[in-house]
C-alpha cells in the first residue's frame, strides 16, 4: 500500500540518545505470506454475522490462512531465507537466533528456533524463543540488543516472527468473533551490529497484568490437558469475553499505547513532533485512528496491512516495516517509531533512526 501524498521531511538535527553502548541497525527483512486467502464475506458467512463488521468495524477484506504443509517453523524459515539475502550474508554469519511466536508452534515442548539455526547452517548461532503475545517481536529485537551490548562476538542477529492464528479461531464460537481477522504469515529481520539503516535508539515497555487472563486457550495446558477421553474441543480455540474485550480497548488500551510510546521517544533524546512515521501491530480501524491522533501523527504516515493480512501476530509489526521499506517510505534519517501491544497485557515501543 503506497501513499504518495506522504510529505518527506528531511533528517532532523536534534542528537540521538541512544540506550545502550552497542549501536545495531536492520540490515535485512524478509516476509512470508500464505497463498491461500478466506474472504471477510467467508468469515461471516460461517459466522453469522453481518460482513459489514469485518470490513467496516475491523477493516479487512481477507486473510491469508495457511495449508496443511504451512506451519510457524516452515513460513519463519522462508522469512529468514528472504531475510539473509536481503542483507547479504549466509546461514553460517548468524550469531543469534530468536524465534518469536504468539500461537502454537509446530510441536509442543519443541525450540523452533535451533530448527531454523539447523535447517539455515548456523554453525555457531546461539537459538532461544521469545514469547510476548504480540509484542514479541519488538521485544526481541531489543533482546538482541542488549546481548551484543554484553557480548562483542555477536556481529549478526536473526529475529524470526511466526504464526498460524487463524488456527487458534472458530467462526463459529461467538467468544472467537472478535478474533476473526486473525491470519497467518511471517516475518524476519537481521540485525547488524553498527548498521547505518534502521538503528534502534530506544524502548519502553509496560505490563498491566490484571488483564492476563483476557486471552487465552483453555485446553492443552497442564490445567486441562488432552487426555485420551478429552472431548470439549471448544476449549481449543481462543476465547475472549466480548464485553470484557470492549473494556479493555475503552478503557485501558488506547492509553497505555500512547504513553509507552511517549516514553520511548522521551528516551530516544527526542519529541514527538519529530516522529516521521509509525510501524504497528494491526488493529481496526477506529482504534488505530484514535492512536494516531493520540500521538498527533497524520493518518496517512502508517502502513496498513489489515486490509489484505489482517492480524498476524508478533510479525505485524516487522511486516509492515518491510513493506514499507521496500515502497520507500521510511526514508534515510528519518525517525520511526515501531509500537506493539500483546496478551499479558503488554505494550511496547522502540524508535527507530531509519
Amino acid at each position: 500500500m503506497t501513499y504518495p501524498h506522504i510529505t518527506i521531511q528531511t533528517m532532523k538535527k536534534s542528537p540521538d540518545t541512544r540506550c545502550g553502548s552497542v549501536s545495531i541497525g536492520i540490515a535485512g527483512f524478509g516476509t512470508y505470506a500464505p497463498e491461500k486467502v478466506v474472504s471477510a464475506e467467508t468469515l461471516a458467512r460461517e459466522a453469522n454475522i453481518p460482513v459489514e463488521k469485518l470490513t467496516i468495524g475491523i477493516g479487512m477484506k481477507h486473510i491469508h490462512v495457511a495449508n496443511d504443509d504451512e506451519h510457524p517453523f516452515t513460513m519463519g524459515l522462508s522469512a529468514a531465507k528472504d531475510a539473509l539475502a536481503d542483507a547479504g550474508i549466509k546461514g553460517e554469519d548468524l550469531d543469534l537466533v530468536i524465534f518469536v511466536s504468539g500461537g502454537d508452534y509446530d510441536y509442543r515442548n519443541w525450540c523452533p528456533s535451533s530448527a531454523v539455526a539447523h535447517a539455515l547452517g548456523c554453525s555457531h548461532a546461539y537459538a532461544f524463543e521469545v514469547r510476548n503475545g504480540c509484542a514479541g517481536g519488538n521485544l526481541a529485537c531489543n533482546i538482541a540488543g542488549g546481548l551484543m551490548d554484553r557480548d562483542a562476538s555477536i556481529v549478526h542477529a536473526l529475529v524470526i516472527c511466526a504464526d498460524t492464528l487463524s488456527r487458534i479461531v472458530s467462526t463459529k464460537l461467538k467468544e472467537c468473533h472478535p478474533l476473526l481477522y486473525f491470519g497467518d504469515g511471517a516475518a524476519a529481520v537481521v540485525l547488524k551490529r553498527d548498521h547505518p539503516r534502521y538503528q534502534f535508539l530506544s524502548f519502553a515497555e509496560h505490563t498491566d497484568g490484571a488483564l492476563g487472563d483476557l486471552l487465552k486457550i483453555e485446553a492443552g495446558g497442564t490445567r486441562l490437558p488432552i487426555t485420551p477421553d478429552f472431548n470439549d474441543w471448544d476449549k481449543c480455540y481462543a476465547k475472549v469475553d466480548p464485553e470484557k474485550f470492549a473494556d479493555l480497548i475503552n478503557r485501558v488500551y488506547l492509553k497505555e499505547y500512547v504513553d509507552v510510546i511517549k516514553l520511548a521517544v522521551s528516551r530516544s533524546g527526542h519529541e514527538m513532533k519529530d516522529m516521521d512515521y509509525i510501524l504497528m501491530n494491526q488493529v481496526k480501524n477506529s482504534l488505530r485512528a484514535h492512536i494516531l491522533d493520540g500521538i498527533e501523527m497524520p493518518q496517512d504516515h502508517t502502513y496498513v496491512s489489515l486490509i489484505e493480512f489482517g492480524h498476524i501476530g508478533p510479525a505485524d509489526s516487522l511486516f509492515t516495516m518491510a513493506m514499507a521499506h521496500r515502497e520507500g517510505l521510511l526514508p534515510e534519517g528519518n525517525l520511526a517509531i515501531l509500537a506493539t501491544s500483546g496478551m499479558g497485557f503488554s505494550w511496547a515501543a522502540s524508535i527507530i533512526r531509519c
